[in-house]
């Protein structure tokens, strides 16, 4: 086993990085690989994805003849509900023993991304079955455009939720790249009049 000593200046302390045949992960990458959150905040967090998800299942199943406005509302819910928990189920796979970070095999890395891909299709599809209702009363049940006002409003709610939070997301990316284009130029000006 050969001991590197890595040394950062300044605001970064000094790491040590032990090479050898049995772990193949540096300091960063176990940083990088292992869990951002907390287990009990990450098992709270995925339990009430479950919820949602189940939420979808029932209501889709219960009113699925409830919507001839748009009769593909509660199967939407349906293969939505139940194509995210199979997504969460195969994120709880890779289990590891604590020491190390637990490795993803490529099997669950191809079932993950096609289940992804398929159920951002879906989303949209979903969208265009959700949003052609909106500015009609879709609530009255004398209009032959009705949907059931309990299933309507989940799907039209977690639809407009789901819009929110991956719009959060692209403006988060956009500031962290702003952020390294600053630190960027920044430190190249630094360098330059050294």
């Amino acid at each position: 086993m050969h001991e590197i000593l890595l040394t950062v200046p300044s605001l970064f302390r000094a790491t040590t990085m032990a090479e050898s045949d049995d772990n193949i992960y540096t300091p960063l990458l176990q940083k990088i690989q292992g869990p951002f959150m907390p287990k009990p905040v990450s098992i709270a967090v995925k339990s009430l994805f479950v919820g949602i998800y189940i939420t979808g299942i029932v209501l889709g199943a219960l009113y699925i003849n409830d919507c001839p406005g748009q009769r593909l509302i509660p199967f939407y819910l349906i293969i939505w509900g139940g194509g995210s928990l199979l997504l969460l189920s195969l994120t709880c796979l890779p289990c590891g023993d604590g020491r190390e970070p637990p490795r993803v095999g490529l099997v669950n890395l191809c079932a993950q991304g096609v289940l992804l891909l398929l159920l951002f299709a879906f989303f949209i599809a979903g969208n265009v079955w959700i949003y052609s209702l909106y500015p009609e009363p879709w609530d009255d049940p004398s209009n032959p455009n009705h949907c059931n006002r309990i299933l309507y409003l989940y799907a039209f709610w977690i639809t407009t939720i789901c819009h929110m939070f991956l719009m959060l997301l692209v403006l988060v990316f956009f500031c962290i790249f702003i952020c390294l284009c600053v630190l960027k130029v920044s430190l190249g000006l630094r360098w330059a009049t050294n």
